[in-house]
């Protein structure tokens, strides 16, 4: 049945009740309205003013007028309660929710229920005949949550069952909660009307007003005195004799000693003091005195003061009367309340802001004064702002005079790191400075010292900019001119900076203190006129400067140009090759001169420029006008520019302290050829993608007594772009040998040849002491360093041409020989001498066997240019290298030469130096044996025949017997072992008596380091010489022969079988009935 059900109802009363006035669900009370006119008008009954009462007409009034005025506010129609219908809802909507929530978890535990998987139950029949289900523990579970399912589903409607009950109720009890509601409304009322009458009666009090006691006014005013008011009968105390009053002081000085020895905690900075004359006199430097003493014998008693003195001028004493006797009071009650350290940071702090107004009152005076129209001043709260020079143009600047908390170290100037003090905040310029080396004396404050030192510290900054700025020029630090500057933390006028011009001529530049402005002073001096120059009036400064600097820069070029012609140094005309020095050179250069040399490339000149700023030299790397030669396919572009490049390579003509002779100009023409040789790498390398080198191309310039620098860079093969990377084979280490800093360095000038020698240095990570020996002497491109450590590379080269792209190929060639000869020592065999080409070294049992590996590479040349954009934009590797083996005549593994070389350069298994090496190590056991059986006296049955196919897989063949065995190395049992194995293939047709006596003898016996397995045999890798010749002398058995119906010529036996020599074993071939072929 439809009911109703209650929300937000709280018989305790904790619902919100409406206010006096509020109506109630959306209606107001007109009932409520009624009652409070009437009612509450007399609920208090009569009302009362000054304690009389003045209700007369209330008092007259007859119980008959109250009852009908009471029945007047009953109303005549009955009273309704406000039905109440908030909260309320539908119950058919709870159960209607109810049944859809139980349906939707229900069909969620199916859909949960239905991912469990059941085992199907595969017991017997119980002896009773009841099956037993299935008690697994997923149907188990599954069951279980069936079943808390339905019981709290169960519960659910159970409340829902007990609410239908109750709804059928529902017309009482919403009756029943309407009741309760104006009940509690009811209750509102009542105590709204109650806390409205206190605060009536309460505002009220305010309204009195006594009336005034005019007789005793009067008395006051006449007699200055109040008769009726009791005296309490003080006496005054007696005079203190001169005796008392020093056993007083000194009872005074003996408590305060005790308490502030024992008793009270004496804060840090009043820990100067000294007791005297009955009080304690605290002292704090640079700001008061203070006195205090005690009243009382008690430790417990406060501190009283007595006086306060200023230790800071200029600074005046505090007047006796009002101010006196307030900061009294003041101190007294922070004693009282806060202690002694409570009393010094009032103190304190009275102290900071007093000597702010002095500093304050001090720049109004100036600015009034000498330093009128030259200050702004401005004082926010604590805080004094100046502003000097106000008339200068751009960023200001002013000080900032204020107290700092000092809670923040990190100021030098802090007096007591914790205490606030004076402090000053700089705005230099716009930009905030440090202010600890402002001046500042806070015992004698004076703002104008102050002004002055900010000002000399700003001049001083001014100036010492323009020192340092001035001396980066060459002229100014190689002390060609003078630079001089002195400067002055406390005066401004002390502040200048003398600068020469000339020889001849200087310049004094310094700033006016108060206005800012920069003033400059020249020392006046006669020059010597030029003939042309006679009769001229004389000129300025600025033109004479012109005329000095045009004739200095002529007469230095005109000297390099007539001392190098002799040495090579070939002027060249800048209007034939079309250069523009405008364009060129920066703005200042006056004179410009380009020199040539025989032996550099034509795509390069040097230049010497003069002017005020130094005088420098250059190179030019010029627009090539046409392709040239490269000579092989190699010339990979043009190597074109769009315009052409200067860069400054010495910052002076002629080194300093240095006179212009035919040795320093000899000198002077071979730095720049070595500095161009160095330079032609240094662009090239710039030109390289994530290539860094130092010194960079602006830092790299010749030394001051025309040395050569070195080129560093980074060198990593793994770095290199893929066009410089060098194919190495398969099995070479590609982790660096090397450490990343390699060194390019000019070491000469071939004259025969006609090239620079370039030598290109590095250092080895670890140190290889065996490899000095090992350098062949022939081979001038390889030299080892530092008893093994280092290394240098020889490139000769023309002037101006880049060696970087076959210095990389040759780094990495050394990297590839290193690692081939650390995989020689690992495997113990003994190198005997190396060289980028090639490495002998010696192995086998005492090293008695040699041979050597060689390395070959194919690329471009020393001289042929590589182009950078167009070599890294390509995939393809410039530099392919190849390696090689080779073996004495007397070496075992000739027969293998081939197969090896194929397995260092291919790539596959087998492959590779390592492996190589490991080969040699593993086949030189049997390659002895099978040279052994080959070399032996042989019958026309034990004829022989050895086929290589793999440097590990070997094929036996006996023509005569027409047998075949096939020899490999495999892994048998966790070891490497080789293995024989038959190799006829099901035709056995006149072996029967060869195959019956190969089974006894090796495959069912077993020998020193061989096995026989039943149809085959394995040997171990040292020990594989005697099953070979266990074999061959098992072959070679006088007894055995083929069955007389297969049995052939040894014509027909070679023409039958065609032997493949070997070009390696064609030595050994003639004289012997063995060849070896490989296939």
């Amino acid at each position: 049945m439809p009911g109703v059900v209650m929300d937000n109802v709280n018989i305790e009363g904790s619902v919100r009740r409406p206010g006096l006035n509020e109506p109630r669900n959306g209606t107001p009370n007109a009932f409520d309205n009624a009652y409070k006119s009437g009612h509450l008008s007399d609920m208090n009954g009569s009302v009362y003013v000054n304690g009389a009462s003045s209700g007369t007409a209330a008092t007259n009034q007859h119980p008959r007028t109250l009852a009908s005025k009471a029945v007047e506010i009953v109303p005549a129609s009955p009273f309704k309660l406000p039905h109440i219908t908030q909260g309320f809802f539908p119950f058919g909507t709870l159960v209607n929710r109810s049944v859809q929530e139980c349906w939707n978890e229900l069909s969620e535990l199916i859909t949960e229920l239905a991912t469990i998987q059941v085992p199907a139950s595969g017991g017997s029949m119980p002896t009773n005949g009841k099956p037993a289900g299935n008690q697994s523990s997923e149907n188990v579970h599954k069951k279980l949550r069936l079943l808390d399912f339905a019981h709290a589903k169960r519960a659910e409607f159970i409340k829902l069952l007990v609410l239908s009950q109750w709804s059928r109720q529902a017309a009482d009890v919403s009756r029943l909660i309407d009741i309760q509601g104006f009940i509690r409304t009811r209750h509102q009322s009542y105590d709204a009307a109650l806390q409205y009458v206190g605060e009536v009666k309460r505002d009220l009090v305010r309204a009195q007003v006594a009336n005034p006691d005019l007789r005793t006014a009067v008395e006051v005013l006449s007699k200055g005195r109040v008769a009726s008011l009791p005296d309490l009968g003080y006496k005054p105390p007696k005079p203190l004799t001169a005796r008392a009053t020093l056993k007083k002081l000194l009872k005074l000085n003996r408590i305060i000693s005790v308490r502030l020895a024992l008793h009270d905690s004496v804060p840090p900075p009043l820990r100067n003091y000294r007791v005297h004359d009955g009080r304690v006199t605290f002292t704090i430097p640079g700001e008061f005195e203070l006195d205090l003493s005690v009243a009382e014998e008690s430790k417990a008693s406060q501190f009283f003061f007595v006086d306060i003195r200023f230790l800071f001028s200029p600074s005046s004493p505090i007047p006796k009367g009002r101010i006196f006797n307030e900061l009294d009071g003041k101190i007294n009650d922070l004693l009282r309340d806060d202690g002694l350290m409570g009393c010094f940071q009032f103190l304190h702090g009275l102290v900071l802001t007093n000597k702010i107004n002095i500093l304050f009152k001090q720049a109004v005076d100036l600015s009034r004064g000498l330093w009128a129209d030259a200050l702004r001043i401005e004082l926010l709260h604590r805080t004094l702002v100046v502003q000097y020079w106000p008339q200068r143009s751009g960023p200001k600047s002013w000080l900032e005079i204020g107290v700092k908390s000092g809670q923040r170290s990190g100021s030098s100037s802090d007096p007591k790191p914790g205490m606030s003090h004076i402090g000053f905040r700089w705005m230099r310029d716009g930009q905030q400075v440090s202010s600890d080396a402002i001046r500042f004396n806070p015992c004698a404050l004076s703002m104008e010292l102050i002004l002055r030192s900010v000002i000399a510290l700003h001049t001083s900054h001014l100036l010492s900019t323009a020192f340092t700025t001035l001396k980066k020029h060459i002229l100014f630090s190689n002390h060609t001119l003078s630079l001089q500057a002195r400067l002055s933390p406390t005066e401004p006028g002390d502040c200048r900076l003398d600068v020469q011009l000339t020889a001849s001529r200087s310049l004094r530049l310094s700033i006016e203190p108060m206005s800012g402005s920069i003033t400059l002073c020249g020392t006046p001096h006669m020059l010597e006129r030029l003939d042309g120059d006679r009769g001229l009036y004389k000129s300025s400064i600025e033109e004479i400067l012109s005329r000095v600097a045009r004739l200095r820069c002529i007469t230095a070029v005109d000297e390099i140009n007539s001392g190098t012609k002799a040495l090579g140094l070939e002027p060249v005309n800048q209007r034939v090759l079309g250069l523009d020095s405008r364009k060129l050179f920066p703005p200042g250069v006056m004179r410009t001169a380009f020199f040539t040399h025989r032996l550099w490339n034509r795509h390069w000149l040097a230049a010497a420029t003069s002017s005020m700023d130094g005088d420098r030299w250059w190179l030019v790397q010029l627009r090539p006008t046409e392709t040239a030669k490269m000579g092989t396919s190699y010339n990979i572009g043009n190597h074109s520019m769009s315009v052409p490049q200067a860069h400054v390579v010495s910052e002076t003509l002629v080194p300093p302290q240095r006179r212009l002779n035919y040795t320093t100009c000899a000198e002077l023409a071979h730095g720049l050829t070595g500095i161009l040789a160095i330079h032609a790498n240094a662009r090239y390398l710039a030109d390289l993608p994530a290539m860094h080198f130092w010194p960079s191309l602006k830092e790299l310039q010749l030394e001051v007594d025309l040395t050569v620098p070195d080129l560093l860079f980074n060198y990593s093969s793994s770095a290199l772009p893929p066009a410089f990377r060098v194919t190495l084979p398969f099995g070479v280490k590609k982790q660096s040998q090397f450490k990343e800093m390699i060194r390019l360095v000019f070491h000469g000038i071939d004259s025969q040849s006609r090239s620079v020698i370039m030598m290109a240095h590095g250092t080895l990570k670890t140190r290889i002491k065996s490899l000095v020996p090992l350098v062949s002497n022939t081979d001038s491109s390889l030299v080892i360093e530092d008893k093994g450590a280092g290394f240098a590379l020889r490139l000769p080269v023309p002037a101006g041409h880049s060696v970087i792209a076959c210095l990389f190929e040759l780094l990495q060639r050394l990297e590839c020989v290193l690692s081939i000869l650390q995989s020689l020592i690992r495997k113990g065999m003994e190198p005997r001498s190396l060289s980028l080409s090639r490495i002998d070294f010696a192995y086998g049992p005492e090293n008695k066997f040699s041979a050597f590996f060689d390395i070959s590479t194919q690329g471009p040349s020393l001289s042929d240019h590589v182009d950078v954009a167009n070599a890294i934009s390509k995939a393809k590797p410039l530099f392919q290298l190849k390696l090689g083996i080779k073996f004495e005549t007397s070496s075992p593994h000739r027969r293998i030469q081939e197969p090896l070389t194929v397995a260092l350069n291919q790539r596959f298994t087998e492959a590779g130096v390592e492996s190589t090496l490991q080969l040699l190590a593993t086949t030189l056991p049997l390659l002895r044996s099978l040279d052994q059986i080959t070399q032996s006296n042989q019958t026309d049955l034990s004829i022989v025949q050895i086929i290589a196919r793999k440097p590990t897989v070997y094929m036996i063949h006996y023509p005569r017997l027409r047998s075949r065995f096939h020899l490999s190395a495999v892994m048998h049992q966790d070891r490497l072992v080789w293995m024989l194995r038959d190799a006829n293939g099901m035709d056995q047709s006149g072996r029967g008596q060869v195959a019956a006596s190969v089974q006894e003898k090796l495959y069912q016996s077993k020998g020193d380091g061989w096995n026989g397995l039943g149809d085959g045999a394995v040997a171990s890798i040292s020990k594989v010489g005697n099953l070979i010749l266990e074999l061959h002398e098992c072959l070679n058995a006088p007894h055995l022969q083929l069955d007389r119906e297969v049995e052939v010529k040894p014509e027909q036996i070679s023409k039958q079988l065609p032997i493949k020599g070997s070009t390696s074993a064609a030595p050994q071939a003639k004289g012997n009935t063995d060849v070896i072929t490989i296939d």
